[in-house]
């Protein structure tokens, strides 16, 4: 249970049941009261006492005798039929029996409940779930009517008591409610915040979280708002030297490129100027991906996939890479920064074609999203190194060559624009040999 909402509100809804338990094991104890009315019925001297007088006194007043007999806990009245009681049932309650068939010698005495499962753990205890499973007892009269005393409580007391009920059940649900509002108030704040956290690295430039809740909610806010700025400064201060450092670079790589012209060994120009490009893509992509925290939000536009990657397939086809292309499950629209899009899908094409000879793009849409998967024919990555890929200024190429060793940045760059973009990248060796990336891009379904 991590919710931090549903721990409150589970601490003060058990809390609640268990004091209504507490009172209903209050109840469920003896008391004076119930001590001399076994199963919520009435002595057995007080119904000989009941008996004798109906059958003494004057007809017309029997009725008015009934009602003072009625009590809180039982109900007396006067039948000429019982309903059907099955013998066995009807002696089963041993020991209270015998005490009433002593009292009531010389008349039949039944005395019978129907056992529902609340009485099985009490027993013939006396309490309220009499009231749920009523135990009854009939004396035989002289003149063959039957008194049928029932330990339910009386009409008086029932509808006070389901009066009470409902009371406490609209009580019970404000209570709750009030709860609810209550778990919600204080755990919003703590909400917002996690959120926050969450996306932190995406985010930089969100606006600070308001200043609400408790006093320690609030200091924990004010405390990460002043942490972001802190961390939004330092990255930017990073870019900005960064960016200083990689564009006095770019004057004094312009300046060594136009010095190689003086170089008359051709093999030698030719390596000075490789060089000097590649220093200047390192410094590129290293700019890029310092970037990648001081950015503001990705520009989300309406991306026609198959548009776009058809278009860069051709480009890489007239310059004779070979890149092929496959296509299904159209429409092919994503909600991305046509940018980044681009970035990551020419980053991956160069990485495959930096280690084999041709990289297939197989695009299908699967449901809400779209699937691509990038896969050249190459000698793949060690299972081990799979793990490791993406990571920073690291290359898995053990021979450090120049030509396919690369500068270490470019699936990292992937990585980090992916995220931004909400792309989820994974990273496998083929069946046939060569690297497969597998992206997944939710699918737009907003009207252009």
């Amino acid at each position: 249970m991590h919710n931090l909402s549903l721990r409150f509100a589970t601490v003060l809804i058990a809390g609640f049941v268990l004091l209504q338990l507490a009172v209903t094991l209050a109840m469920l104890l003896p008391s004076q009261v119930y001590d001399r009315q076994d199963a919520n019925l009435p002595p057995p001297d007080q119904v000989r006492a009941m008996a004798f007088t109906l059958e003494t006194i004057d007809p017309g007043l029997r009725a008015a005798a009934l009602a003072n007999f009625d009590d809180s806990l039982f109900q007396v009245r006067l039948t000429d039929q019982l309903p059907p009681v099955e013998r066995e049932k009807a002696g089963h309650l041993s020991s209270q029996r015998r005490a009433y068939l002593a009292a009531l010698a010389d008349r039949p005495v039944l005395l019978w409940r129907d056992d529902a499962i609340i009485h099985r753990p009490l027993g013939d205890r006396p309490g309220p779930q009499n009231f749920i499973d009523p135990t009854r007892l009939a004396v035989g009269l002289r003149d063959g009517r039957w008194l049928l005393i029932d330990s339910r409580p009386s009409v008086v007391v029932q509808h006070y008591m389901r009066s009470r009920a409902y009371v406490g059940m609209v009580l019970g649900s404000f209570v709750l409610l009030a709860l609810a509002i209550a778990v919600r108030q204080t755990t919003r704040p703590l909400v917002r915040l996690s959120r926050r956290i969450r996306t932190f690295a995406a985010e930089l430039d969100a606006p600070d979280l308001p200043l609400e809740g408790a006093q320690e909610l609030r200091d924990l806010s004010a405390a990460f708002n002043d942490m972001k700025g802190r961390i939004r400064g330092l990255v930017a201060e990073r870019t900005q030297l960064l960016a200083a450092v990689a564009h006095d670079m770019r004057t004094y790589l312009t300046r060594l490129r136009l010095r190689t012209e003086f170089i008359e060994d051709p093999e030698h120009r030719r390596r000075a100027i490789n060089d000097i490009g590649e220093m200047h893509d390192l410094l590129e992509d290293t700019l890029l991906f310092a970037q990648r925290e001081a950015a503001s939000a990705p520009n989300r536009q309406r991306v026609d996939l198959a548009e776009e990657l058809t278009r860069m397939v051709g480009i890489r086809t007239e310059i004779g890479e070979s890149v092929v292309l496959g296509l299904e499950g159209g429409p092919l629209i994503v909600d991305s920064d046509p940018v980044a899009l681009r970035r990551i899908v020419a980053n991956l094409v160069d990485n495959g074609l930096r280690h084999g000879d041709c990289v297939r793009i197989d695009v299908a849409g699967v449901g809400s999203s779209i699937r691509m998967t990038i896969e050249d024919d190459g000698p793949g990555v060690p299972d081990d190194a799979l793990s490791r890929l993406g990571r920073p200024f690291e290359r898995l190429d053990p021979s450090r060559d120049r030509e396919t060793g690369g500068a270490g940045l470019g699936l990292a760059i992937v990585l980090a624009l992916a995220e931004r973009n909400g792309i989820e990248v994974g990273f496998e060796n083929a069946e046939a040999g060569g690297l497969r990336i597998m992206l997944v891009i939710a699918r737009s379904f907003s009207q252009p």
